[in-house]
């Protein structure tokens, strides 16, 4: 509104000058020729004032037919010829509005909208360049995320909780049971299993049953002592069991952990392959695997998990974004940040990346020039023809008093060369 008042006061003090400079033509010209008589160079200053006003008027007629009817010109209608030529030819914008309308369209679809000049403005821009330097500013970055972040609870709130629920419970069920559980444990295993890493494990678990060995002689002693007669114990025939049956045992732990090709390590090896390989493709092991996953799926803690992870996930989100220290944030930052940075670095895709900007904005212009045009158009022809035409003269009128001036001195001018050479000739 501020903006318009002062366009309107310029477009005023324009027309104030504009009229004011007509004026004064006039009254040179009164007194030049009141004084003609007296003083005969008085003759070229009128010369200069008559034609000057001429021009004024001339060039304040056209500039104002543009926009209404100069003094209403409607009683020169009755003029043959003259009269209508004269009427239909002001007011020229309010009178030829739609027309005008539709030139603008035609004008805009045929120098604006088309693939040539469209391609020829991207390219000079370079748009994935500038957004990629723009998101690799941490403050731009952190205004980004910032706005997501302050828009975020208001998405979360629209989204209705029970169809989310619904929707991660069954999009979950679905994923796990689409997956095979005892080929994809077979797989696994095989893999851990290559080149012999599963005597690794054989041999953790040596040393684990011979910790759990050492732990456990006492008990053994106990066990062999409470089990032998006593009239055996006399002699020492528990002790000599409990050391026979430990020295075994020691011994044997040793032989399997020192020897790679031990017989239970081959035995191991064996049944290990064959639980992978069944595994990987006996029925029977697939329909355990698959009877295994439904009963963790159909659990209660399973189905009450699923039920509540968006719940959990959401409050966990709307908790973070609100500290100072938001790991969130934080994170998208880095990453927004690093993805402006990584395509500054990366020519060929930023290359691409116009490429496609400057393919998909042509094909939509191509595809839409015509409705663009038409809509221009339009909306022209539902405008106010009063109030277009009041917008237009407060936009342009200001420069078009200049008309009106440079008419009233040109004019003049050649006025005064017209005088001087009908009193050389």
């Amino acid at each position: 509104m501020i903006k318009n008042e002062s366009k309107e006061a310029s477009l005023k003090k324009m027309k104030r000058g504009a009229t004011g400079l007509l004026l004064l033509m006039v009254f040179v010209y009164i007194a030049a020729k009141h004084g003609e008589q007296t003083y005969a160079w008085l003759g070229f200053i009128r010369a200069f004032a008559e034609a000057a006003m001429v021009g004024a008027f001339a060039d304040w007629f056209a500039v104002t037919a543009l926009f209404r009817h100069p003094f209403g010109v409607r009683w020169l209608r009755p003029i043959p010829f003259i009269g209508p030529l004269i009427y239909n030819h002001t007011a020229i914008i309010p009178n030829n509005k739609d027309r005008i309308g539709e030139s603008l369209g035609d004008f805009v679809e045929g120098h604006f909208l088309t693939p040539e000049a469209v391609r020829e403005k991207l390219e000079a821009e370079d748009i994935a360049g500038r957004s990629a330097a723009w998101l690799a500013t941490p403050d731009n970055s952190s205004f980004i995320v910032d706005e997501f972040c302050s828009f975020l609870p208001r998405i979360l709130d629209a989204v209705d909780d029970k169809d989310i629920r619904r929707f991660i419970k069954e999009n979950i069920t679905s994923a796990v049971r689409s997956i095979e559980i005892a080929p994809l444990a077979g797989n696994f295993l095989d893999a851990l299993t290559s080149n012999n890493k599963h005597q690794a494990l054989f041999d953790e678990g040596l040393r684990l049953v011979n910790r759990l060995f050492e732990d456990y002689k006492p008990d053994l002693g106990r066990k062999i002592t409470d089990g032998t007669p006593w009239y055996l114990e006399i002699f020492g025939v528990d002790t000599a069991i409990y050391n026979k049956v430990v020295k075994g045992i020691r011994e044997t732990l040793r032989q399997v952990a020192d020897n790679p090709d031990h017989e239970l390590r081959k035995r191991f090896n064996e049944a290990t392959l064959l639980f992978i390989e069944n595994l990987k493709s006996s029925p029977a092991y697939k329909a355990r695997g698959e009877a295994f996953k439904e009963e963790i799926l159909l659990h209660p803690t399973v189905q009450q998990y699923l039920e509540n992870v968006w719940v959990d996930m959401k409050a966990m989100v709307l908790d973070d974004i609100k500290k100072p220290d938001s790991v969130i944030r934080g994170r998208l930052k880095e990453a927004v940040t690093a993805i402006g940075r990584g395509l500054l670095r990366d020519e060929a895709v930023l290359q691409k990346i116009n490429v496609w900007i400057q393919n998909a904005v042509i094909y939509t212009v191509s595809s839409h020039r015509n409705a663009i045009s038409s809509l221009i158009s339009s909306q022209v022809k539902k405008w106010d023809a009063k109030r277009l035409t009041e917008t237009l003269e407060l936009q342009i009128g200001k420069d078009l008093q200049y008309i009106r001036i440079n008419g009233t001195l040109v004019g003049g001018f050649v006025g005064l060369i017209i005088y001087i050479l009908s009193k050389l000739i």
